[in-house]
């Protein structure tokens, strides 16, 4: 290929990141406002507890099935048929795996309701015996089936992301949040906190499943296939084996944080509530970046241009390290009227946003290393190789595990977080090196270049933010409890946030950002 047709396949993959990061930003800001209304009718609980403990046996199935790794494994064979110009025999896998995957998904739904009411309390050891339990184990049963859907729609998507469709995979997560907002709203009178688990399992079947099944309609070819001898089978389940027996932070952190939590009434919700407005940048920056790359780095590889792939992957961590350094900054200077101005009503007290408030600055020391192991975890993943990735993801568990204990015992719920950071900034670097050494494919300067860029916009960003802050509480007496102040002063900070930022971007125009700002330009034809 030429370095025309490079150039046409950069500019492809740079649109699909951003019409994902799109997507995230409406799923998440979705997200905070059916987290905001769980607070608002049931604050920081036992029962909100056992709403986000439900998911964990849900969680589990799904990882063990590589349910939410399902992308990763099946995008590198599907893209290899579609380029040798096989893709009956790649549609003949997709029958394969939806047969088989689907059946044992059917038996694990059904096992997973039958012991959860013996799993439930071990997974929750701090946990009330009674009502806490009892409403734990109803929602968690209610929750299970919906991973049906999300594997099934998974495979889907997986399909039209090598075609280079992703609009289903912008729009599901959207009717996926809304349906949990309508059913929390709608049937709150009758099921309580129950309804926003009724309104996952409804969401799951209609977006996640129901929209990439509508938008494939035309070209999937499905037929009911059960051959688990297939040579393209047992290849595509020893790529997915290390994935269901190896664990990372990116799956393991949330299961490590609940079990921990437990034992303090509201921590899980805490926890929850902080981390998620961490990942909501994540999932902007670094997991929309990995979606979109996964695709084009595979092709480059199926076609043997290893030198090209390492080229695009190296740009692509350097952008997202430059703004994940700038999205760090703007989380810890704007921690505490964020939380405030998200979910500080009703229920949800302000003791309960000063602990929320504290937890999110450790989360967000940690952002860099969330952005960064998501994309370079692509790079292996686009040579068929999840064993590397796995190795290095289940030591680095193995290290930072008695670190959760020590840090909990000694700062709580805060130093969860912070091991959460530590962990996953070890195990990006960790793999970042890893993946240089093997392949020697993996430009570095201007991944560092990226982060040292990053860093002087945070710094300047985050002194014009300060600065707004000091100047209004001299000039009124901040009281964040009080929206009428903390809106206005969230909006000013991160009006001055930005602002600094932008400038310095219009003075310094540095790459990671006229990299973008290009692709518009050109596409709009301004």
């Amino acid at each position: 290929m030429n370095d025309e047709s490079d150039a046409s396949m950069g500019e492809r993959m740079g649109w699909a990141a951003l019409l994902l990061s799109a997507s995230m930003f409406l799923s998440r800001i979705l997200g905070f406002l059916r987290d905001a209304i769980v607070a608002y009718l049931h604050g920081a609980s036992p029962a909100t507890d056992a709403y986000y403990a439900a998911f964990t046996l849900p969680d589990l199935m799904r990882y063990f099935l590589a349910g939410g790794t399902l992308s990763i494994t099946f995008i590198p064979f599907f893209s290899s048929y579609v380029t040798e110009g096989d893709e009956e025999g790649g549609w003949q896998l997709f029958s394969n795996i939806a047969t088989i995957m689907g059946s044992a998904l059917v038996i694990f739904i059904l096992a997973l309701e039958w012991i959860a009411p013996w799993a439930i309390p071990r997974l929750n050891p701090g946990f009330e015996p009674g009502r806490q339990i009892d409403l734990a184990i109803w929602m968690t049963r209610i929750v299970i089936p919906a991973q049906m859907a999300f594997y099934i729609g998974g495979l889907l998507q997986s399909t039209l992301f090598v075609k280079e469709v992703f609009w289903p995979s912008a729009v599901a997560p959207l009717i996926y949040n809304i349906c949990i907002i309508l059913g929390g709203v709608l049937l709150d009178p009758w099921l309580g906190i129950g309804g926003f688990a009724v309104g996952v399992l409804v969401g799951a079947f209609l977006g996640p499943l129901g929209l990439p099944l509508w938008a494939a309609r035309h070209e999937v070819e499905y037929t009911p296939q059960f051959d688990p001898t297939d040579s393209d089978f047992k290849s595509f389940v020893a790529l997915t084996l290390p994935l269901m027996v190896g664990v990372s932070l990116l799956t393991a952190d949330k299961w490590i944080l609940r079990y921990f939590g437990s034992h303090i009434d509201g921590a899980i919700t805490w926890l929850n509530n902080s981390r998620k407005l961490m990942l909501v940048l994540f999932a902007i920056i670094g997991q929309a970046a990995g979606q979109a790359a996964l695709p084009y780095l595979s092709r480059l590889y199926s076609e043997e241009r290893e030198t090209e792939m390492g080229e695009m992957l190296a740009g692509s961590l350097r952008r997202v390290g430059f703004l994940a350094v700038i999205g760090s900054a703007g989380l810890i200077i704007a921690a505490e009227p964020m939380v405030y101005v998200v979910f500080r009503r009703g229920a949800f007290t302000a003791a309960d946003a000063s602990q929320t408030a504290h937890i999110l600055f450790f989360f967000a020391l940690g952002l860099i290393g969330w952005t960064m192991q998501s994309l370079a975890n692509r790079g292996f993943y686009a040579r068929k190789d999840t064993i590397t990735p796995m190795i290095i993801g289940s030591s680095i568990v193995v290290v930072v595990l008695p670190l959760y204990y020590v840090l909990f015992e000694q700062f709580g719920p805060a130093g969860l977080a912070a091991t959460t950071s530590i962990g996953i900034s070890l195990n990006a670097l960790v793999t970042l090196v890893v993946y240089r050494y093997q392949t020697n494919e993996l430009p570095l300067a201007p991944i560092g270049l990226g982060l040292v860029r990053g860093l002087l916009f945070a710094i300047v960003a985050t002194l014009a933010a300060q600065m707004v802050r000091m100047g209004a509480n001299r000039i009124w007496s901040i009281n964040l409890d009080h929206l009428g102040h903390a809106i206005p002063l969230l909006a000013s900070m991160g009006a001055a946030f930005f602002g600094a930022a932008g400038l310095l971007s219009l003075i310094y125009r540095p790459p990671e950002i006229e990299t973008v700002r290009e692709k518009v330009i050109d596409k709009i034809g301004w």
